[in-house]
This record gives C-alpha cells, structure tokens and sequence, in this order.
C-alpha cells in the first residue's frame, strides 16, 4: 500500500477491493458471448472493475513471481537453446495454469517439461495451446491443475530458430503490436505483471561479442562459451527487458556518465552517429531528471543506435534510431516504471510521450469539444496493443489537460507527481483521472468517461499510426559489415542493384 496516497482515494481502493469480493458471489465470472472480453461498463465504477479484474484472472490464471532463463545463442545454425524456470502462483478462483509462450504454439520446440518436480516423459502432453477471448494471442493452458494455495515451478528447455544472416540475437519488442519477449521465454505478456527476471545469455563461437541490455549486464566465466547475466533488480515486465548480442569487431561503444547517470551507447562501425546521441542526451536527461524526478532505472542507460526504422523502450535501455531517441528515452518514465495495468491503457504513455516531447507539434492544441471514443474501452482488458489515436488525439487531450491545469508546467507537475507516487504500481486509465484530482481538485472524470470509454463520435477508431512509431528499429548494419560476413549480395538484390 502506498502510504503517501489522498485518503479518499484509498477509500476508493478499499471499496474496490471489497466489491472484488462481492462481485465474486454475484457477478458473471465472464462477458456475456456477443462480445468476449469487452466490458461495458465504466471501469472506475466498482462492480464494472470486479468483473474485469475476474475477467482478467480467467484469462491469465498465474501471477509470476520470477522467471530465471538461459539462452545459448548458437550463431552457426540460426538458432538458441533454451532453459526457463518460472515461479508462480495461481490467481484468485484458478486451478488450471496458462502461460505465454509464441515459440511452443507455433510448433513442437519444447524438450523436457518439468512441473514441481515431475518431468513429463512426452512434454506435448503437458499443455495444451488454447485461444483467448478478446486477445489476438494464443496460450500454453497446463494439462493438470494445481494448488491453488502454493507456489509452483515450471522448468522448460526448448530450442528457437532464428532468422539466418546477419549473427545478431537480440529481443524484439513491439508494444503497438502488442509483441513481446513471450517469442523467447514463458512469461504473461501483459504490462501489469511485473516479475522478477535473470537472464544468463551465452554465445558458443570463438567470434567475440558485446552485451548491451537493462539493468545490470555482468560478463561472467562459463569455459569455452561467452556469457553474460542480464538482471534488472527489481520487478519489471517482461515485454520491457531487453538486450543485444552482437560481435564486438562490427560496433563501438561510448560509455560514461551524464548528470551522474551511467550512460552506454553502442552501435555499428560506420553506422548511426553515436557522438550525436551523447550530445543530445546531455541536455536531455538533465531536463528530465529535472522535470519528473531522478532517473528510475539505477543502473543508468543503455542504447542500441541503429540507422534507419523508429525505436523501442525498455527498461532502463533502448534500441533507437536518432530521431527517436528522446522519445524513447523519455518512456523510461512513462511505460517502463510508471506503467499501464492494461495494454489498452498503454495510450497514456504515447500520449504523456508525444506531449511532452512535442513530437508532433500540430496536434498541440486541445481536444474538440464534444470528442467521445472507444479508445479505452473498445478494447477487451486483455487484448495486446493499443489504439493508434493515442499518439493524435491523446496529445490533444494532454494540451487540454495542460490547459485545465493552467499550462504546460503545471501539466509536467503532475507527471512528476504521478511518477514519483505509483512508479511500478500499475494503473489504468480511470486511475489518471483519480491522480488528476488527488492532484489539483479538478474533477475530470466525467470527461475522461466521454473520451476513452464511450463511442468513435468524434475520433477515427482506424486512424493512422505514426509511420515512424509503426516502424521497428532497423538492426541491419551497414553495407562494409555485411560484406564482411558474406551477406551483401543478398541486401543489393532487394534494394534493386549497387549504389
């Protein structure tokens, strides 16, 4: 419980918790079957919330407490040995355990299967791949239930295959999509499941290669393999972990440190400007840090710079081009400490994002009046992504926000309110505007009810998303490195000949 929240609003959670409760003995466990996973309802009204939280619960059964894995990249054959032990526990009302896991629901990759102990002689047999409802995803749903009143262990080992070409392993995360790490270990690909995680990554060659990845990043010695133990130190989402294997010979690196906070920014030789990012970064992160608060990842800042493509956030890391790198960094508050309890609420980190950043300039100005849509609630509370109006009318609605406030500073006052109270506390969209009024005294959850949960009226459910946010970061390196391993004549074919 956090001690320093407005009293009213912990009457509210109070209230909650106990409708949870009740909601259990006389509320439907599930949506009714025309529209799996949507909830009508208003989500700060407290039985609408009991039912999604149980709707949420039927959906994702486990809550995770640790996930330990090693992965072996084996750049030769385009492929990685996996090892993953998961502690969990089941939630409130379930028996029956599901975890994400892409790899296994696509095709047989799983070797041995071991829960509390019991290896399964056919690890087939040991799960069972089911569809959500209201999730575009798939999940591993166990063959046996389980005690509910303890924890449990899953060890799995399995083997991914890789793209060919260029021998770069690395994660690849795309949160518009609603992609995550699930493609490399089990885990709950949600933004509210924050686990704690310890990544031992190994690579099997002579070739040298460097580790760029969140948290701390140790070189340990394993004999005749590289390995290197990724540990961010806390809890944190799995779809915000990441790193970046690459060999050493191909990148460089600048490390140091930028208003007391360690920076390390690698890319490829002859690649992206690293000298550039720095010196952004030196007036960046001290605005920041004087803006919000203290940069929230201790270990500092880690950034892959690559060429061409948009960017993506992790924590206390990136892999940016340089147009997008102070976006991304700036989601080292919003989404990878202050985050979403929902993928569906993710739109308050692109909205708190592009506002901020000014990342486009003209939709700095409030939103219509009269405005209503089903940016929220259009969406199933499990479903991944978000809706792409985050980024055009959820920047409106933070310049109207801004303006309520009395203007841009008293905006940025309360994200570093926000920020500094229920950093790694996940909350929804309801709950901004409960922050909002804990905050200034200014009711606007009327409001907040027309602009998330209502109809499209006045937004554009199809709306374009930015092509540089829709864009993932470009890991190709540059031509010379290629040609270096062999694999220039195949990027001269699909870009029509030489230059």
């Amino acid at each position: 419980m956090n001690k320093d929240r407005l009293p009213r609003t912990a009457r509210r959670a109070l209230l909650l918790v106990g409708w949870a409760a009740f909601s259990m003995q006389f509320f439907s466990c599930s949506p009714g079957p025309d529209h799996p996973g949507h909830i009508d309802a208003w989500e700060n009204d407290p039985p609408a919330y009991a039912d999604e939280q149980r709707f949420v619960d039927d959906a994702l059964r486990i809550d995770i407490a640790a996930i330990d894995a090693t992965l072996t990249y084996l750049p030769q054959a385009a492929a990685a040995d996996g090892t993953a032990r998961v502690r969990f526990r089941m939630r409130p009302g379930q028996t029956r355990p599901r975890i994400h896991f892409d790899p296994a629901c696509r095709g047989s990759v799983i070797s041995s299967w071991t829960l509390d102990g019991r290896e399964w002689a056919t690890p087939g047999d040991a799960f069972r791949v089911v569809d959500v409802p209201g999730s575009t995803q798939r999940m591993l749903e166990f063959a046996e239930e389980v005690d509910p009143a303890r924890e449990h262990e899953l060890i799995i080992s399995y083997r991914l295959a890789l793209p060919g070409g260029y021998p770069c392993f690395s994660t690849s995360v795309h949160d518009l999509k609603g992609s995550g790490n699930e493609e490399l270990f089990p885990t709950l690909n949600t933004p509210h499941e924050l686990a704690r995680h310890r990544i031992t990554l190994r690579v099997a060659g002579a070739v040298p290669y460097r580790c760029l990845g969140s948290g701390s990043v140790e070189r340990t010695a394993a004999g005749d393999v590289q390995e290197w133990v990724l540990d961010p130190e806390r809890e944190v989402a799995s779809y915000t972990l990441m790193f970046v294997l690459v060999p050493e010979a191909d990148t460089v690196l600048r490390q140091g440190a930028i208003a007391g906070i360690p920076v390390r920014i690698g890319a490829f030789r002859g690649g992206a400007d690293i000298d550039a990012a720095w010196d952004e970064l030196e007036s960046w992160l001290p605005q920041l840090v004087a803006d919000i608060g203290p940069f929230p990842m201790p270990r500092g800042l880690s950034v892959f710079l690559v060429s061409g493509g948009g960017g993506m956030e992790y924590f206390g890391a990136t892999i940016s081009s340089l147009s997008a790198l102070s976006h991304e960094v700036f989601h080292m508050y919003f989404a990878c400490s202050a985050v979403a309890r929902t993928y569906r609420d993710s739109w308050i980190d692109e909205a708190v994002t592009s506002w901020y950043d000014r990342t486009y300039p003209d939709y700095l100005f409030p939103i219509a009046e009269g405005f209503r849509s089903s940016m929220v609630s259009g969406r199933s509370p499990v479903a991944v992504g978000f809706d792409g109006r985050a980024y055009y009318q959820g920047t409106q609605i933070m310049e109207t926000l801004a303006n309520r406030l009395g203007g841009r500073s008293a905006l940025v006052s309360f994200l570093a309110y926000v920020h500094s109270r229920y950093a790694f506390a996940p909350f929804s969209t309801m709950d901004l505007a409960d922050y909002l009024l804990d905050f200034s005294g200014i009711d606007m959850r009327g409001q907040f009810r027309e602009w998330f949960y209502s109809d499209d009226a006045g937004g554009t459910a199809d709306a374009a998303v930015p092509a540089d946010c829709a864009a993932p970061p470009d890991l190709t390196p540059p031509r010379a490195i290629l040609r270096r391993h062999g694999l220039d004549q195949g990027r001269r074919e699909r870009e029509g000949g030489a230059r």
